[in-house]
């Protein structure tokens, strides 16, 4: 007679990592399997915080989540605040270390260290991992599940499903989780890429690619501003990205799907200036041409090419200050979409929580299953939002099916 196990969790990325180690320190590893299809566990965990692992950040809160259904996520962060999950992590043996606005992070600065902690503790609990074992179907069977792989079909009591989103292709990223939950039964919401880089127009920006800039970014929907966000902002040949674009960048995926209106990047240079301050500035400057008028005050590429921006040609002198000034304060680029799923970060969009209990994240149609993570409708701001509500509903999850 097969086996049957009494959580089979399905996807071994982090929340489903997060969602074995609870189940196994709770009811027993030996009665735990995680199934990964890829040739190992945790690979777009090791992307993440480019390389750095931003674990989790103490302002995670209802505020920095999205969804059909906001509220959705309340229960399970008030369950599993952020010290909790900073307590866990320590507990693996990994030491945190807090940075600027909130933001966790492994004292040893190595994704890879998180994820061998994880696994380590996977094994000394004695949690089956297997991989290379692609999820086809899941069959409620006997109170219980038959999940059906291309070379097997295992049997479980409980099932966590925690496939992750569509984003990030290159590190796992797939739509299969929203057809094996739809094939039960659950509906899905529309799905768009967050956290991701902005195309634009390039009359202007490609002359700029490669740089880096602090500057203040709006996204502007047919004259209405959305949001904006002070950071590093970074040019590039296809439009812009860089911390304060894909902080914001949600607004523009949503946009992208809906193909509503107009949306243009208003692009403050100079924050740190008021207007009529940067002005008196540009009143005091060397008499120059425009090709160099603006060295010492903005990168010299840049500044090149805001005085082309402005209309001005790089061999003209520059006397019209209130125009120089009013193009570096909002500069002004059209908005033609996102690099999409591929270069997203974090999935918008997903199985509808309107059909999963706010506190287990069980299934309300399927007793016994459990969806958890990114597969969900539930997205976070970029900053350690998204791996919180990882562990969070792996946490969630684990405590349901050990009860």
């Amino acid at each position: 007679m097969a086996k049957q196990w009494h959580t089979l969790i399905i996807g071994g990325g982090a929340s489903g990592l997060a969602a074995a180690v609870f189940c196994a320190r709770s009811i027993g590893g030996e009665q735990v399997i995680l199934l990964e299809k890829s040739p190992r566990v945790g690979k777009k965990l090791l992307a993440t915080g480019n390389g750095t692992c931003n674990i989790t950040n103490r302002h995670a809160d209802l505020s920095h989540y999205h969804g059909a259904d906001a509220s959705f996520v309340a229960s399970v962060l008030d369950a599993f605040p952020p010290q909790a999950c900073i307590d866990f992590f320590e507990s693996l043996g990994v030491v945190c270390s807090s940075r600027e606005e909130g933001r966790e992070y492994p004292l040893c600065e190595q994704a890879a260290a998180v994820l061998d902690c994880l696994r380590l503790e996977l094994k000394t609990l004695g949690v089956t991992e297997q991989c290379d074992t692609a999820v086809t179907a899941i069959r409620p069977e006997n109170g219980g599940f038959a999940v059906v792989t291309a070379n097997e079909t295992l049997y479980a009591k409980h099932v966590i499903l925690a496939t992750g989103g569509a984003a990030a292709p290159s590190l796992g990223g797939s739509a299969e989780g929203y057809t094996l939950a739809t094939a039960l039964g659950h509906r899905k919401t529309p799905l768009f890429p967050s956290i991701v880089q902005v195309k634009t127009d390039t009359t202007f920006v490609k002359a700029m690619k490669g740089l880096r800039t602090d500057a203040t970014v709006s996204f502007v929907q047919d004259g209405k501003p959305l949001c904006r966000r002070t950071d590093e902002l970074l040019f590039t040949e296809y439009g812009i990205s860089g911390p304060a674009v894909m902080q914001i960048s949600r607004v523009v995926g949503d946009w992208e799907r809906r193909k509503n209106g107009t949306m243009e990047a208003v692009i403050d240079l100079l924050p740190a200036l008021s207007e009529e301050a940067l002005m008196a500035q540009l009143a005091t400057r060397p008499a120059r041409t425009a090709e160099d008028f603006l060295t010492g005050l903005l990168h010299k590429r840049i500044g090149q090419t805001v005085c082309r921006a402005a209309g001005l040609s790089l061999g003209d002198t520059v006397t019209d200050y209130r125009r120089l000034a009013a193009t570096i304060k909002r500069f002004t680029v059209k908005v033609i979409g996102t690099q999409g799923f591929g270069g997203a970060q974090v999935t918008a969009g997903g199985i509808d929580t309107h059909d999963i209990d706010p506190i287990t994240l069980q299934s309300c149609l399927v007793p016994h299953l459990y969806l958890i993570g990114e597969v969900l409708d539930v997205d976070g701001d970029c900053g350690g939002y998204n791996l919180h509500w990882a562990w969070a509903s792996g946490y969630a999850a684990a405590r349901a099916v050990s009860q």
